[in-house]
């Protein structure tokens, strides 16, 4: 049997028609939700209408799109329904409902203060995949006391409408989240594997070419040339964590620091040792994670230009209470004139204290080798 047997009038059916093309062009669901709502408002010629969304657990309401009152009887009346009283009845059994008057059912609530007087009442659920996802409630039949069958029969039609349409919404804005991640994945993958190492190769080239130059003023200007490039490298580097989020999908934090150390291989001319100790994939949070990340890259980083290094360890340690990521190497100690501190070490300080961590440089015994230990509190 057609869903709109029983509507004779086709003035009405072309509205049906009119309002289905209307709230299917949406593709915002805020802006979809208050179309549907002014839509039913004006094919079914009620003098206010609303639109109460599920929330999580199906037992109350999460948001309600109303159409009729004023922003200040809005204001006025405090706060929007939660789902009690007649519109509770719709939720717990999701079929039409017409009502005379509002206030003779026995599950009504009555209306909180400030809210102007309602009589008739028709409500209908909106169902998306056969999940309630809302009700769509329509009260006071202008030139009638009551809402006609035929009435509930179109807003019935329009409310199946509305849940494809919204459907249709959800499936686009998903569509577009993850065009937007492949987007940012591949402008992070090019970054990365383009602009940063041409950057890094101009960078090494210049530090070789700096100690052959015997003008200390010209010389001045060189490092000050690779310090910038370092700099300019760090903050692409901060761009690539901020495109690619706290974690790539599918990745433990293990697989992230193991692919640090393979990443760093080409550059030192031999692969860091990782060392892990305690629960390192569950012990530390995405927010942690992505600082502990983006220091063992500059560490790492900072040993390929600065150490000479032909060993590397790195170690990440997690107890109960702190987290501890060391790097050492067996290059040139830290001693003045020897190894720069730079805006590297300054960036992983202020990671740590962030943090409320720290951050020490520790030399070998014998005047090499150097340790980056950078040690932040876990709640």
């Amino acid at each position: 049997m057609s869903p709109l047997r029983g509507v004779d009038d086709p003035a009405r059916l072309r509205a049906l028609v009119a309002a289905v093309l209307a709230i299917s062009s949406d593709l915002s669901l805020p802006v979809l939700l208050r179309h549907i709502v002014e839509s039913a408002v004006t094919l079914i010629d009620a003098r206010y209408g609303a639109l109460g969304v599920l929330d999580a657990a199906g037992v109350g309401l999460a948001e309600f799109v109303n159409i009729g009152m004023t922003p200040d009887q809005i204001a006025a009346i405090g706060h929007l329904p939660e789902g009690h009283g007649i519109l509770g009845l719709l939720i717990l059994e999701p079929e039409p409902l017409r009502l005379a008057d509002l206030g003779a059912h026995p599950d009504s609530f009555g209306f909180p203060e400030n809210h102007p007087p309602m009589a008739s009442f028709l409500g209908v659920p909106i169902r998306v995949r056969d999940q309630v996802f809302g009700n769509l409630y329509l009260t006071d039949k202008r030139g009638s006391a009551e809402f006609s069958k035929e009435d509930e029969i179109l807003a019935v039609a329009l409310a199946g409408a509305a849940g494809v349409a919204i459907e249709n919404t959800r499936l686009l804005a998903r569509v577009q989240d993850l065009t937007l991640v492949e987007d940012r994945e591949r402008i992070a993958a090019d970054l990365h594997d383009t602009v940063i190492q041409r950057l890094f190769a101009t960078g090494l080239g210049l530090q070789a070419t700096v100690r052959k130059i015997d003008n200390p003023a010209a010389a001045a200007r060189v490092q000050e040339a690779v310090d910038e490039l370092d700099e300019t490298i760090r903050q692409i580097r901060s761009t690539i964590f901020a495109l690619q989020g706290p974690r790539t999908v599918g990745r433990t934090l293990r697989d992230e620091i193991l692919a640090l150390a393979t990443e760093a291989a080409p550059n030192l001319g031999f692969e860091p040792r990782v060392r892990f100790d305690g629960l390192v994939d569950h012990g530390v949070g995405d927010d942690v994670g992505v600082h502990l990340l983006a220091v063992l890259r500059e560490a790492l980083s900072n040993v390929v230009r600065h150490a000479g290094a032909s060993h590397v360890i790195v170690e990440v340690a997690v107890t109960s209470d702190d987290l501890v990521a060391k790097v050492t190497d067996d290059g040139v100690g830290a001693g003045p004139g020897r190894r720069p501190g730079g805006k590297g070490l300054a960036s992983l300080r202020h990671r740590a204290e962030t943090l409320g961590g720290t951050l020490e440089l520790l030399g070998g015994a014998d005047g090499t080798g150097t340790t980056v230990c950078w040690r932040v509190p876990l709640g």
